[in-house]
């Protein structure tokens, strides 16, 4: 919900403003007025969006709402006094992350700038509780706010967003500062492993086909593919990608081959493709739980067993009664 306030304001501007207009159209027809009164609907969107923005902002301490103020000089002395307030500033730059991330002028707030400076405090105070908030921030965000984030999470020094961070290896524009982060969270190793597959170390290829980040590591090399300034990493991701077998890569890796690319890139591009759609129509082996064992016999039970037709065991009076026969 709150990830989507902006476009929900945005709808709820639209919807009144559609209705307002319905009404002034009535009214321009019912009481003969001048048609120039239509443009009387035009600004109601703006002021629907707005006041719901002052609504929701209302709600906020007035340090978190000065954090997204239009003036930056402004801003940064509201972000000065709560880094001086230290840990007790975590709840407020938590806070600031729930409101809307857009600029709205006539409510006075710039929720790009108070989200990156919300994810800059809470970076600089460690603050652990802030990790979910902003692992979900990184995927519904861009620019410089993932950016921030990346650091972010770096500082905070939990390991367990390094699976979450890997794919971003593969970003033009986010793969300097993914590789400090991952190197803070002591996973250079896997930062080695990805540049030394992106080189054509087989090596590195084997050691990622047996690693639990796996997938996250193909992540990466399918985010790669969509190089726009470097395209020459290009046939090295698609090289990688053929490599480990990520049969999941055949999608991208059909649209480069559709791309205005240089001609040995896309040659590059459909000699992995070829290699994984051989490789996605090869059977694949039956894990247990898909094989069918309600046609199966089962076991006997030992009641099932007919017993009227065994033998009798001997009663001992019998036994007693041949030992003096045969005496």
């Amino acid at each position: 919900m709150r990830d989507h306030f902006d476009t929900l304001a945005w709808l709820a501007g639209c919807g009144a403003w559609v209705v307002s207009t319905l009404f002034t159209f009535a009214a321009i027809s019912i009481f003969s007025l001048n048609p120039l009164w239509l443009v009387l609907p035009l600004p109601v969107p703006a002021i629907v969006v707005a006041g719901l923005y002052a609504y929701r902002l209302k709600s906020l301490p007035k340090l978190a709402r000065q954090l997204g103020n239009l003036n930056k000089d402004e801003r940064q002395k509201a972000f000065k006094q709560l880094m001086a307030m230290g840990k007790h500033a975590a709840d407020v730059f938590l806070q600031v992350l729930t409101a809307p991330r857009k600029k709205e002028e006539v409510a006075d707030w710039d929720g790009v700038a108070a989200s990156i400076l919300a994810v800059e405090g809470l970076g600089r105070l460690r603050e652990k509780r802030a990790v979910p908030v902003l692992l979900r921030l990184l995927k519904t965000s861009e620019g410089e706010i993932c950016g921030t984030v990346i650091w972010a999470l770096g500082e905070i020094g939990d390991d367990s967003v390094v699976p979450e961070l890997l794919p971003l290896l593969g970003s033009e524009s986010l793969n300097g500062i993914t590789v400090d982060a991952l190197r803070k969270l002591g996973a250079g190793d896997l930062v080695e492993l990805y540049k030394g597959a992106m080189s054509g170390d087989r090596t590195a290829i084997e050691a990622i086909k047996k690693h639990p980040y796996r997938k996250a590591f193909i992540a990466g090399f399918i985010r790669a593919l969509w190089s726009r300034e470097d395209i020459f990493v290009i046939p090295k991701a698609a090289w990688a990608l053929s490599e480990l077998w990520a049969i999941e890569a055949i999608p991208s890796l059909r649209a480069q081959i559709s791309r205005w690319l240089p001609t040995e890139i896309r040659q590059a591009c459909k000699q992995a493709l070829d290699k994984l759609e051989m490789i996605s129509r090869l059977p694949r082996a039956v894990s247990p739980s898909e094989i069918d064992t309600s046609t199966l016999p089962r076991p006997a039970y030992a009641t099932e067993f007919p017993t009227e037709n065994l033998p009798s065991p001997a009663r001992m009076d019998e036994l007693n009664l041949l030992e003096t026969d045969d005496g």
